[in-house]
Parts: C-alpha cells; structure tokens; sequence
C-alpha cells in the first residue's frame, strides 16, 4: 500500500468541487426554461446542450477523481 501524499485531500477537494459544479450546470442547463434563466424559447436550444454536455463531463471526471486520484496511478515510477 502506498503512503497518501499532502495532496490527496486537497485532490479531493478539488474532484469534489469539480463533480458539484458539474451537476449543477448540468442541470441548471436542463431546467433553465422553467427556472426563467433564458430569454424563453420551447424545448432543448443549443445553448442549454452545450451546457449539459460540459456538465456531465465536468461530473464524471470529478466522479472519477474521487474515486481513483491522478496522483494514486503510479505516475512517478521510473521508466525501465
């Protein structure tokens, strides 16, 4: 097992941060018609896609830092 360096609560911090902003865009982005945070329209607009794109990516990648840290992958080992 591999002794935990100084930066793994403050990667958690970060991947936590990164997966709370990623859920709220996402769906701050889905709902923005019936929370009025456009201008009106009907349905899905490309704007409100793009939002939902960035979102779930900004989440998953969080989600995925939690999980399993950059810093825990063995990055530093030397080449052989």
């Amino acid at each position: 097992m591999k002794p935990q360096t100084a930066s793994a609560p403050t990667m958690r911090i970060l991947a936590g941060a990164l997966l709370a902003i990623g859920v709220v865009l996402t769906v701050g982005s889905l709902f923005a018609d019936q929370l009025n945070l456009t201008g009106g329209g009907v349905g899905l607009g490309w704007k409100q896609l793009i939002g939902v794109v960035v979102g779930l990516v900004l989440a998953l990648l969080g989600g995925a830092w939690l999980v399993q840290p950059p810093t825990s992958r063995g990055v530093d080992r030397p080449l052989e």
